[in-house]
């Protein structure tokens, strides 16, 4: 699109000298000699216009100066209009105290049971077909194990209208530390979610637990008040959603 817009201005310049040198007597340019000027780069266009004797140099200049000024605004409206961020935080931590015997599998697609909400999301907008849609997690979990050591594990998924679209697995092992803690991080890209509003929502599910000096996972904030280690504004989580849209 910028390219034709650049071939569009150089074949209005062509028409303004062949008209300059008419008007002169002199020869008027050959198809070549035009072929060349319209497939002129934007970068060119100024020094082709200022080595050639223009009677009004100031008209001419300015004109291009307003045409190069449009098509740069064109093309970043362009990139902006595709492109928008989304993102949502969590206000308060989330503790789960129940944890699971076996390993449990997860399937992507499936629903938000045996999930807990850790109340951090966000709501993007869709507004054509061709869509690609990059969400990023990042957070701290802990656990209470104030007395003695342990390791720990644990699943964060995303889900897009309580549908998990991400899943990953984290563990944390440890063998002389108390109030241990884990930084998260997990990303997904998705495409092609129907135009409107969706929901995208960050859920936790605690792993079977890997010592009995611990009672729960705790996400987004400490486990214990006796685990000064690890602060609010530290552990707090974090959702952002990219929207990147092509097409009409």
């Amino acid at each position: 699109m910028i390219r034709i817009l650049y071939i569009v201005i150089a074949n209005s310049l062509f028409a303004m000298i062949s008209a300059q040198h008419s008007s002169n007597g002199d020869h008027g340019y050959d198809n070549l000699e035009a072929l060349k000027i319209s497939t002129y780069k934007k970068e060119n266009l100024s020094s082709f216009a200022i080595n050639n004797e223009f009677s009004d140099k100031k008209k001419y200049s300015s004109s291009l100066d307003n045409l190069n000024k449009s098509l740069e605004k064109t093309y970043e409206d362009s990139v902006i209009d595709v492109t928008r961020n989304f993102v949502g935080k969590s206000n308060s931590k989330t503790t789960i105290t129940s944890f699971p015997n076996t390993m449990p599998s997860f399937t992507l697609g499936t629903g938000t049971t045996g999930w807990t909400d850790l109340n951090v999301s966000t709501t993007i907008t869709v507004n054509k077909t061709s869509n690609t849609n990059l969400v990023t997690v990042e957070g701290m979990s802990q656990i209470n194990n104030t007395e003695n050591a342990s390791s720990f594990q644990f699943a964060i998924g995303i889900f897009v209208d309580n549908e998990l679209k991400v899943v990953r697995k984290f563990n944390s092992f440890s063998s002389n530390s108390t109030c241990v803690w884990k930084k998260f991080n997990v990303s997904g890209v998705f495409e092609n979610l129907s135009v409107g509003n969706h929901s995208v929502k960050v859920y936790a599910y605690n792993l079977p637990k890997m010592s009995n000096n611990y009672s729960n996972i705790t996400y987004g904030g400490a486990a214990s008040n006796s685990c000064d280690n690890l602060n609010e504004d530290m552990a707090r989580i974090f959702i952002t959603a990219q929207v990147a849209e092509t097409g009409n």
